[in-house]
């Protein structure tokens, strides 16, 4: 198993820490300069021949422990959101875990289902009070979609 740590900034501040776990087989002797380089599943596709196809993500609240707090310079037990994902690839292989803390007082989580077909529906001019104009402007029916805004 490879195991990569990441610390995700916003402009410089300090917004989220990643665990992630890769089956090592995928990616024999992946550098830090590969994850640096882009992004981890363009590069799993291009270089590895590994094709992500979906994934199951939790999404709950939490408080930081110390080390945490350090890390995203916030008070100890600032509410948080842990985030945790399993990937898999088109044969249905785990592909990758992550763990994830991201600060609580950075985000906003919104969220898209669409359940089951029905008749196309004309879109509606402005926007879902809550839902920042433009969020889902694609106007495609998809089975589920997340956004995060930081702010």
């Amino acid at each position: 198993m490879v195991y990569i740590a990441r610390l995700r900034l916003v402009d410089g501040t300090p917004m989220a820490i990643e665990h992630l776990h890769i089956p090592a087989e995928l990616v024999p002797s992946l550098s830090p300069q590969e994850l640096e380089a882009g992004d981890l599943y363009d590069h799993l596709r291009e270089q590895h021949q590994v094709y992500v196809d979906q994934a199951v993500q939790s999404i709950e609240p939490t408080v930081v422990n110390e080390a945490e707090a350090a890390v995203l310079d916030v008070p100890v037990l600032s509410p948080a959101l842990l985030v945790e994902r399993l990937t898999t690839d088109t044969a249905g292989h785990p592909v990758e875990y992550v763990h994830s803390v991201y600060r609580g007082d950075r985000y906003r989580i919104v969220s898209r289902l669409a359940l089951g077909t029905s008749a196309p529906r004309p879109r509606t001019e402005g926007h879902h009070p809550g839902i920042p104009p433009g969020d889902f402007a694609h106007g495609d029916i998809i089975t589920s979609s997340t956004t995060g805004d930081a702010y």
